[in-house]
Parts: structure tokens; sequence; C-alpha cells
């Protein structure tokens, strides 16, 4: 009896460990470089790396308090992942930002993350936010807007959830 009801206590304890990571997932990853914004007016950061060959990856992390704004057509997970080298190209080539303006000075944070990874290693990430717009957030310009909105949420909608909460 000692042994069923320890059983199940370790079982309840495991799942809602398993529920509480699915909602703060553990992120392993080297060290992001603090990436700065390259160009006077619109900047692509991963238009040199090509994404047609390897095994290539795009992890986009949105916080718990974040998921609620994402778009309808985008699932509604905090981790969700893409493996199609067909489909991260088109994410590549539509992943141009503009400047908003220079005068302004940007304090809002955000939680929420992408990264792209190239053969297994990671070659980007950033601060990322997706609501009726797309941002990036660099070091010298703060938050930058996306060119080609319609085009990424395409993309991103394509995007599958990962339930396993720990991700290298």
């Amino acid at each position: 009896m000692k042994k069923s009801i320890l059983v199940l206590i370790l079982c309840c304890l495991v799942c809602i460990g398993y529920v509480y990571l699915c909602f703060k997932p553990i992120i392993i990853h080297k060290p992001y470089v603090q990436y700065k914004f390259l160009a006077d007016s619109l900047y692509n950061p991963i238009d040199k790396i090509d994404f047609t060959l390897g095994k290539n990856k795009i992890i986009i992390y949105t916080s718990v308090q974040d998921v609620t704004f994402l778009p309808d057509n985008i699932k509604k997970w905090t981790i969700l992942e893409c493996r199609n080298n067909k489909t991260i190209e088109r994410v590549k080539n539509n992943f141009v930002f503009e400047r908003i303006n220079n005068n302004i000075a940007e304090t809002t944070d955000f939680n929420s993350r992408i990264f792209f990874f190239k053969n297994n290693e990671l070659v980007f990430s950033d601060k990322f936010m997706v609501e009726r717009s797309i941002f990036l957030h660099f070091k010298n310009t703060g938050w930058v807007l996306a060119t080609n909105y319609n085009e990424l949420i395409g993309c991103f909608s394509e995007f599958r959830p990962v339930y396993f909460p720990i991700i290298k």
C-alpha cells in the first residue's frame, strides 16, 4: 500500500514538472552574441547563411505571457520548431528588418527569442516579438520592424509545437 502511494505521488510530481517545463522550457545553447543592426535602413541579419543544405532548424520561444498575442494562424505554444530547409530558406529570404525611428529610445523588454541553427550549431539568436507586427531587438537600435510580415507569418504557421521541454 505504501509503495503504491509513493509511486502515485512520484508520478504526480513528474507530471507537474513536465507541465511546468512546457511553460518554462530549458533552452541550452552557447552564449549568444549581442548583434548590431548593420545597415542604414533595411537589414537581414542571416542573409549570408545558406540553409538549403544540412540539418537546419529554427526555434521560436514565446514566453507564456506572450503566447496569447500570437496571430491566429500561428500555433499557440511556447516552443515552435521548423526543420524543413525550404521553409527555413523562405524565412531567411523574408527576414528583413528596418529601423523604426532613430529618435525613439525603446525600453520595452521581451522574453521571447528566435534561434537559427545551421548543422545543429547556433548561428543567430535574438529577442523576438510577434504580434500584429514582427520585431527583433538589436544592441544599437533597439526594436526593429519586419518588412515582410505576411510572408513571415505564413512561414511561421508551418512551424510545429515542441512538446519536449528541453531544447539543445
